[in-house]
């Protein structure tokens, strides 16, 4: 679907403001769709005339935490801060909690299961050759694609 609703009491004239932080939400979000096999539609309100993004679609528990509207969110947020490389760290940082669970099964202690092996395929769907949609250069992107290639992907067997 890649559905922007508005909250009723989002006025025409704050739409128009964020038209350009509309479109890096939707950009990314079909990207996600597209990568994850999902149909999720965002909510958007607003705040002080920025746009905060919540899924339209009710999810439970785990499904709901660390959603692509949280990463929206922060996204937005990166691009209104971003300075240099040296803050690409705290994307990379998210990645990595995402990658921790994949560390656990790193052990002879631990047998990897259907349950590994699910967290490793919808790893690989998110982040091969990935980069935040529509607001960073190409140099960028290509740098965030190789880097979560060099300390995450390559790091699965």
């Amino acid at each position: 679907m890649n559905i922007i609703f508005f909250d009723k009491d989002a006025s025409q004239e704050t739409i128009d403001k964020n038209v350009d932080n509309l479109r890096i939400a939707q950009l990314n979000l079909s990207d996600f769709n597209e990568r994850m096999s999902k149909n999720y539609d965002l909510v958007c309100k607003f705040t002080n005339d920025n746009p905060r993004f919540f899924l339209k679609q009710e999810l439970k528990y785990p499904e709901n935490t660390n959603t692509i509207t949280s990463q929206i969110n922060w996204l937005l947020m990166w691009k209104r801060e971003i300075n240099d490389r040296n803050y690409f760290k705290i994307f990379f940082n998210d990645i990595a909690r995402d990658f921790e669970e994949i560390n656990r099964y790193n052990s002879p202690y631990i047998q990897k299961d259907n349950v590994y092996y699910k967290i490793v395929e919808d790893l690989k769907k998110r982040y091969t050759d990935y980069a935040p949609l529509g607001f960073l250069d190409k140099s960028d992107e290509n740098y965030i694609k190789e880097e979560i290639n060099k300390k995450f992907l390559q790091q699965i067997d």
